[in-house]
C-alpha cells in the first residue's frame, strides 16, 4: 500500500434499472462501444480511464481534474438514450495504487465518498451527484439540482428530438443537420425548440463554466 495520497476527481456510474433490462449482451456491447468513444474523446482528461468494475453495470475511472466530469457523464447518458448511469463524481484523495492507472486497484477517500453518495442517488433517484470541495456548500447543492433537473427534461426528449439535438451538436447547423436526416430545416427548428435545446444548453455551459474555473483553481 503506498503512503502518499494525492487528490484526483473519481466517477463511479451505475446503470439505472438494470435487472430490467431484457436485451443484456446487445446492451453490453453498446456501453463497450460508448466506453470506447469517450477513451478516445475524453483521452487527456483522464488519469485512468473507464473500466467495469461490475460487469457491465457499473464503471470506474479517475479524472485530472474536475472540469471535464459533466461533459464525460452526459456523453455517456446522451449516447445510452433510453438507458442511463447515475453518476457520482467526487473530487478528494486517492492513496492505494495511485501509479498503477487502473480505478480496479486504485482506492482512498474520494472512491468512498462516491460509494456513499451512490447509495444516497439511488434513495433519491437522483442521477447525478457531485461531491467537489467547494468551500461554500451551496454552490455543490445548487450544482446537484441543476444537473439533475437538466437530466429530467432529457429523459423527456423523443427518440426525434434526440436524433435531431445530437446531430445539431455535432455540425452546429441546422440545414446540414435536415439534410442528414432528410427532413426540413423548419422541422429541426421545431424539434429543438420544444426540446427547449437552447434553454438547456446555456444551463450546460455554466455548469461546465463552474466546473473549469474550480479545476483550474485547483
Amino acid at each position: 500500500m503506498e503512503n502518499t495520497s494525492k487528490t484526483f476527481t473519481v466517477i463511479i456510474g451505475d446503470l439505472v434499472r438494470s435487472r430490467a433490462i431484457r436485451d443484456r449482451a446487445e446492451l453490453s456491447l453498446r456501453i463497450q462501444s460508448v466506453i470506447e468513444r469517450v477513451a478516445q474523446k475524453f483521452k487527456n482528461a483522464f488519469y485512468a480511464p473507464l473500466v467495469p468494475t461490475r460487469g457491465m453495470d457499473e464503471y470506474s475511472g479517475v479524472l485530472k481534474s474536475p472540469k471535464m466530469g459533466y461533459r464525460v457523464c452526459r456523453f455517456i447518458n446522451s449516447e445510452l438514450y433510453p438507458h442511463s448511469f447515475r453518476f457520482a463524481i467526487v473530487r478528494n484523495a486517492l492513496d492505494v495504487h495511485i501509479a498503477a492507472k487502473d480505478a480496479r486497484l486504485m482506492d482512498g477517500p474520494a472512491f468512498h465518498i462516491a460509494a456513499d453518495l451512490m447509495v444516497q442517488a439511488k434513495k433519491e433517484d437522483l442521477y447525478y451527484c457531485f461531491h467537489l470541495g467547494f468551500a461554500d456548500e451551496d454552490v455543490t447543492l445548487l450544482l446537484n439540482e441543476l444537473v439533475n433537473f437538466i437530466h429530467i427534461i432529457r429523459k423527456g426528449w423523443t427518440s426525434h428530438q434526440c436524433s435531431v439535438i445530437t446531430l445539431y451538436e455535432s455540425l452546429e447547423n441546422q440545414s446540414a443537420v435536415a439534410r442528414k436526416l432528410r427532413i426540413s430545416q423548419q422541422a429541426v427548428s421545431d424539434a429543438l425548440k420544444q426540446a427547449h435545446w437552447k434553454e438547456v444548453s446555456r444551463a450546460e455551459g455554466k455548469i461546465n463554466q463552474i466546473l473549469e474555473e474550480y479545476g483550474r483553481n485547483k
